[in-house]
């Protein structure tokens, strides 16, 4: 049973202690942990990162031998870029269970970060020795071969993984994303479209596929496709309004093709609607910054009498 109490006018928290002493009644103590590390979850994916470290600490503190906890912490500091603390957490987890999947594939993420690759392939080969079907674990690899352009490498770790899970998107879109980094365009866009088919609801092989398009040779020196690559860029958007790299590609893109200035405004309202979807201070800074020299061209040309930001 739940205990809820909701103040009339939502602002009130001159009770919040009360009813965490009622919701811990009435929950008891294991419970009352798990929904403290779903707030925690919750908190995080809002990027409110002192308040998901606060949830998590608890936590631990009611359940000291949790490493799915200690490893969720260290993801929290992972994203605060504090990674000598996540490094020590992801080293408590291994003491209390050195075979922690999630705790040696995020380790190998945070290794990759810090460029310590050799280490974080190390952890990525242990991981996939003690969970040979673990499918993050290869496509992770691939990635570190792809940074140490070891493709062929690469492909066949993506070729193990596809026996395990031929349906998986992900696998799809990294196999894309070597086609890609090999210069093969139209193997890449051919990827990423079955990427599309195996989950509509993944917003990254849409993009991948808008950047293949554009990097595609067009023959007699014909432009790209760009009318195809603003759908797929305005499809990711749909399928996920927060995923960040398709405000960018798509506002640079709509920007070197307005032809008047109601089309250059039209890129401002977008970079209007990302920012109400920012979820790091990253991401705020990178739309704001796109934003503030797209108004000041558009002023600019204002200023001098120009319909068009084309100079010529």
């Amino acid at each position: 049973a739940y205990a809820l109490v909701e103040d009339k006018d939502g602002s009130d928290e001159s009770d919040h202690d009360e009813v965490m002493k009622a919701i811990m009644t009435a929950m008891g103590n294991d419970d009352y942990c798990r929904l403290l590390e779903w707030c925690g979850m919750c908190k995080h994916l809002r990027f409110d990162l002192k308040g998901a470290i606060q949830c998590y600490e608890r936590c631990s503190e009611l359940e000291p031998e949790n490493t799915e906890i200690l490893v969720k912490r260290a993801g929290v500091k992972m994203d605060g870029a504090n990674y000598s603390e996540a490094d020590v957490l992801f080293k408590e987890a291994l003491a209390l269970n050195p075979t922690a999947s999630d705790a040696l594939l995020h380790r190998a993420n945070l290794r990759m970060l810090q460029q310590r690759v050799p280490e974080s392939e190390t952890d990525l080969d242990t991981c996939i020795r003690l969970y040979p079907n673990n499918l993050l674990a290869r496509l992770r690899l691939a990635t570190v071969c792809m940074a140490k352009e070891d493709l062929d490498g690469a492909k066949k770790m993506l070729e193990k993984a596809e026996e395990y899970d031929p349906d998986s998107s992900e696998v799809h879109c990294y196999r894309g994303e070597l086609h890609f980094a090999k210069g093969d365009f139209s193997e890449a866009k051919s990827e990423f479209e079955k990427a599309m088919e195996c989950d509509t609801s993944n917003p990254t092989p849409y993009v991948n596929a808008a950047l293949a398009v554009v990097n595609t040779p067009s023959a007699m020196g014909a432009m790209p496709d760009f009318a195809e690559a603003i759908r797929l860029l305005e499809k990711a958007i749909e399928v996920d309004p927060m995923f960040h790299a398709a405000y960018v590609q798509l506002g640079q893109m709509k920007l070197s093709m307005a032809t008047d200035l109601s089309r250059a405004k039209e890129v401002v309202e977008l970079y209007d609607k990302g920012l109400e979807y920012c979820r790091t201070p990253e991401e705020l800074r990178d739309i704001c910054s796109m934003r503030i020299l797209t108004v000041a061209q558009i002023d600019a040309a204002h200023a001098l009498h120009m319909e068009t930001l084309n100079m010529q």
